[in-house]
């Protein structure tokens, strides 16, 4: 796990691909601003070629005639990190198992329960925000449910199968069922979780079990947590003065996030013992803000760290 050692602008094929900060598409970084019209061309090249109607470009995503929306900044950053000769490929994959998840999305409530699991999704990367897909978690994320085909995942943004009330307590249960993944601890007593599935991030929301599972039982105060991507949870268990440099070292693995596939949250989180999440950084240029204020101070006085 790289990611305490690396920056966005660290990463050489990134460098390459944008030509320099100074030229980084505004809607499709890392990519520079060729490269990204090239993706926003092939893309809505595919998006013909299998059928979805009256599809246009985006600077960030293709719309079709429904005003359903199909993001491309993932895609973005895979490329960053692709050799050119490959990009047309990585493009044609996407294409088809979107193809197919298009075939999938008459699939009923019985035929699917099975291969549902949550994930935890940022709010303002979702099309709709209907409140029966999913709860929120507070500091802009939520909850979906997803389908977890071998090929691909399905997130269900909408009530399709009935909603939250239906599909939740399959979701949840087909999270737990998942292998559990890689842990490693960081100075400062931060305990990094990835996951080789989609769904990394999401284990937040079994965030007691998996705290349990590696002896870290004893949480007095709360924890802070990090989803910088699908992939990955970082979590510190807020006990002494160890939390200031724990927080802007998550902060750090946080935004180094923003340039991976399947970017989440560049903040940090404050977890209540209900599940809530409470965001506590803000950022102005490279400066972080920590917000000691609400659930989070009140932790913070009862650590008697703050008066």
């Amino acid at each position: 796990m790289g990611w305490f050692s690396r920056r966005p602008d660290d990463d050489p094929t990134t460098a390459a691909a944008t030509g320099g900060a100074a030229f980084a598409d505004d809607g499709l970084a890392p990519l520079g601003r060729a490269d990204a019209d090239w993706l926003r061309s092939a893309a809505l090249a595919g998006f013909t070629r299998i059928g979805v109607p009256g599809v246009e470009a985006r600077a960030d995503h293709l719309v079709d005639a429904a005003g359903k929306q199909y993001g491309l900044t993932n895609l973005a950053a895979l490329l960053a990190q692709q050799d050119r000769a490959q990009w047309q490929g990585v493009v044609d994959t996407h294409v088809s198992s979107l193809a197919l998840a298009l075939r999938r999305a008459e699939s009923a409530y019985d035929e699917v329960a099975h291969l549902l699991v949550a994930r935890v999704m940022v709010e303002a990367d979702l099309p709709v925000l209907p409140p029966d897909a999913g709860p929120s978690l507070g500091g802009g994320l939520c909850v979906r449910a997803a389908i977890d085909y071998p090929e691909s995942v399905s997130v269900l943004y909408d009530d399709r199968l009935g909603g939250w009330e239906v599909t939740g307590d399959a979701a949840l249960a087909g999270l737990r069922r998942l292998p559990a993944p890689a842990h490693e601890t960081f100075e400062h007593d931060v305990h990094l979780f990835e996951a080789a599935d989609f769904f990394g991030a999401s284990r937040v929301l079994v965030h007691d079990e998996l705290l349990d599972s590696v002896g870290l039982t004893d949480r007095p105060y709360g924890t802070l947590v990090v989803l910088p991507a699908r992939a990955l949870l970082g979590v510190h268990v807020l006990r002494d003065a160890t939390v200031v440099h724990a927080l802007h070292l998550m902060a750090q693995l946080a935004r180094a996030g923003q340039s991976q596939p399947g970017a989440m949250s560049p903040h940090v989180y404050f977890r209540t013992p209900d599940g809530t999440l409470q965001q506590v950084t803000r950022y102005s240029d490279e400066k972080i803000d920590v917000l000691v204020e609400g659930a989070f101070a009140d932790a913070m006085r009862a650590a008697r760290l703050v008066d």
